[in-house]
């Protein structure tokens, strides 16, 4: 990609024409705003390990925060963000706890009209007072039951610009996408949504086994793969096959002929599963259920929300799973079977490799190096039982040379690059709405937040991304942001300049320095130079009026902003 266009073409026809128009950038008048020609960029040069740091373990930096990272060191950087303090993170408490959403609906049955800005008072409601909204016999406008989901989306937002703990931001984005639930598909699910989006945040560092089961007994999990209702007189496969394929062996370890699984020694377990392993799995895990006041023979189960047993629905047969024999269950263990297969699954050298390949995809590269997908896998078994476990594993990745050695192999997924974005212009985000709209406009660019519909969780690979519509609509959401042309999202550049700062080139560097802090391409910085300077040189101020060159210092910084040279990571 190359910067193309005139000031003059800019001020005359705006932005949407440059963006989308073709010609040629010398002659044509009607030349876009970018061109993409990533083919002729080429690899990147490695920046310094503050950078990588800044955007790979987090949503890029904000300023002040490259020197912070050079101040303590990069391993005692590492060391602290895997140990997140919650009480400490001053600048995202105070913005949650300013944070206005407007709520309006017309007056239904039952219900009065309202029209209102409420703070962010669902994100920690206790299930009591979640679990009604998603009751339809309750009269209640749809707007309150999708609320709590809304003030997720809200949460994510302002933890992402905000927040101090960034690598929890990033593992937290990961494990909603291992562990994806489309939050649209279900009123119980969108009603509790705060719940479960605790759950990652309270485990994301935490023991994989511990919240593997945590995941199997949440409302969203269980509604969203059908669970709650699998009995088994009909036991229902679509949460044991994803379980299995998409949570823990992986799918290449399938083997839908059972004669092409590998073969073990009695009793030793398979690292590979069959259809019959799926069968078995969706057997013992019959009865596994919400309390949602269904009727129990004579009784009624509580209508709470909890995740409670139901041994009449259970399928307590002794079975196989995985070349394991599991005993049958006994009324003083019930759940046996079904704890035992998620052990079995936490403990699989394909769970390892599985699941370590895939956090070495999201922090170092879309094709991560066989090594350090080795290290990872060497802590992950090494500290299998431990309650740090996913720290430990993070800690080798991050600190492994292929992770400061790698970059450019991976591009920013449309909310990480916004959030890169605001963050680098230390955007304020209104409070009136201000912490929504970032979601609105990732959502134009494909990237709509706990609304990916398959199991199988938002793509971590590049190659999805790089279309038109992301880059179109990432585009326009980054100029118009910096020609203040959304009003929940503020911000004023050229007040941030350093004093001293006044010469184009001065300028440029600037912004070199703040946004990528490594120097951009020479043919990107040389195009930045020409199109502040207007007809000035670049050793002197921009020429033009005030306003002309504030508008042009706010497209030059949104000119770097669309380059290769951000996207990379």
């Amino acid at each position: 990609m190359t910067l193309a266009t005139s000031s003059s073409a800019l001020s005359r026809r705006g932005w949407v024409g440059d963006l989308f128009a073709s010609g040629d950038p010398a002659t044509d008048d009607n030349a876009p705003l970018y061109r993409d020609t990533s083919q002729a960029a080429g690899v990147p040069n490695l920046p310094p390990l503050e950078v990588i740091a800044a955007n790979r373990m987090g949503f890029g930096p904000r300023p002040g925060d490259l020197d912070r990272i050079r101040a303590i060191g990069f391993t005692a950087y590492v060391e602290e963000q895997i140990r997140p303090n919650d009480a400490d993170d001053a600048a995202f408490l105070s913005k949650r706890q300013s944070a206005r959403l407007r709520i309006a609906y017309s007056a239904g049955d039952g219900y009065p009209a309202l029209d209102e800005l409420r703070p962010l008072t669902a994100l920690n409601k206790p299930l009591s007072e979640l679990w009604p909204l998603g009751d339809f016999n309750i009269p209640m406008a749809g707007a309150e039951r999708f609320r709590p989901l809304e003030e997720v989306r809200a949460e994510t937002v302002l933890r992402a610009v905000y927040s101090k703990w960034q690598l929890r931001e990033v593992l937290v984005d990961f494990w909603q996408d291992h562990f994806n639930v489309d939050a649209r598909s279900n009123g119980r699910i969108y009603a509790t949504w705060p719940l479960y989006n605790r759950l990652f945040r309270q485990h994301a560092l935490g023991n994989f086994r511990v919240m593997l089961e945590e995941v199997t007994k949440s409302i969203a999990m269980m509604y969203y793969l059908n669970l709650v209702s699998s009995r088994n007189t009909a036991p229902n496969k679509n949460f044991a096959r994803e379980l299995l394929e998409l949570h823990t062996l992986g799918a290449t370890n399938y083997f839908p002929n059972a004669a092409d699984a590998p073969v073990f020694p009695s009793g030793q377990m398979s690292t590979g599963y069959t259809e019959n392993d799926v069968t078995q799995v969706a057997a013992a895990l019959t009865g596994w259920t919400i309390a949602a006041g269904q009727r129990i023979g004579t009784t009624n189960l509580p209508n709470t929300g909890q995740f409670i047993f139901v041994p009449q629905w259970n399928d307590p047969a002794a079975r196989t799973v995985l070349n394991v024999p599991l005993p049958a269950a006994t009324s003083a263990n019930p759940m046996i079977q079904g704890q035992r297969i998620l052990d079995l699954l936490a403990a699989n050298p394909s769970t390892a490799r599985f699941v370590c390949t895939k956090l070495c995809r999201r922090l170092v590269a879309d094709t991560p190096p066989p090594s350090v997908i080795k290290r990872a896998i060497v802590a992950w078994r090494e500290h299998v039982n431990a309650p740090d476990q996913i720290a430990r594993v993070v800690r080798a990745i991050l600190l492994s040379p292929e992770f400061a050695e790698t970059w450019g192999q991976k591009t920013k997924r449309p909310f990480d690059y916004l959030m890169s974005f605001l963050r680098a212009i230390d955007a304020n985000l209104a409070d009136n709405g201000g912490s929504y709209q970032p979601y609105t406009l990732a959502s134009e660019a494909g990237h709509q937040l706990f609304a990916w519909a398959p199991p199988n969780g938002f793509p971590d690979v590049s190659g999805y991304w790089l279309n038109t519509n992301t880059f179109r609509a990432s585009w326009r959401n980054v100029i118009v942001t910096l020609t203040n042309g959304y009003t929940a999202l503020q911000h004023n550049l050229r007040a941030s300049f350093p004093s001293g700062v006044t010469t184009t080139r001065q300028i440029v560097d600037y912004l070199v320095a703040r946004i990528l802090g490594r120097p951009a391409r020479p043919e990107v910085y040389q195009e930045l130079i020409e199109y502040l300077r207007g007809t000035a040189s670049a050793d002197a101020p921009p020429s033009g009026t005030t306003t002309e060159v504030t508008n042009r210092i706010n497209l030059t910084a949104a000119r770097l902003c669309v380059s290769p040279d951000f996207w990379w990571r």
